[in-house]
């Protein structure tokens, strides 16, 4: 994979969307027990997918993650749609993505610190 500014934008905003993502999910997880709380989720990789499909360039500037409350799902009687379970399975997932992407980040990174300083180390 060839780095360029062009990727470390691209993984950048996905690690900013991560980490959204993390907070909004914690934020339903504190609420799960709030009368009315309406469970709120991060819009964002369907976004990056449409402006990858359009063949040119990344633009960080077109493509901004985006917090929306969802309307679906089963609402109990006081409310409130958050299934613990289910935000507890999206934490996992987000972080799992999150770690798969510091993990490529710093890859790609030391292999521009070996390039620039030669070393093989």
């Amino acid at each position: 994979m060839d780095v360029t500014p062009t990727h470390f934008d691209l993984l950048s905003h996905m690690l900013d969307a991560a980490t959204l993502r993390h907070r909004v999910t914690s934020h339903n997880i504190a609420n799960v027990n709030t009368p009315g709380y309406r469970r709120l989720e991060v819009h964002f990789e369907d976004a990056l997918a449409e402006q990858l499909r359009g063949g040119g360039a990344f633009d960080p500037e077109g493509v901004r993650p985006e917090i929306v409350e969802d309307r679906s799902g089963t609402y109990r009687r006081d409310g409130n749609n958050v299934d613990i379970n289910q935000e507890m399975a999206r934490l996992n997932k987000n972080t799992l993505l999150h770690n798969t992407w510091v993990q490529i980040l710093s890859s790609q990174l030391a292999t521009m610190r070996r390039s620039i300083t030669g070393s093989q180390a």
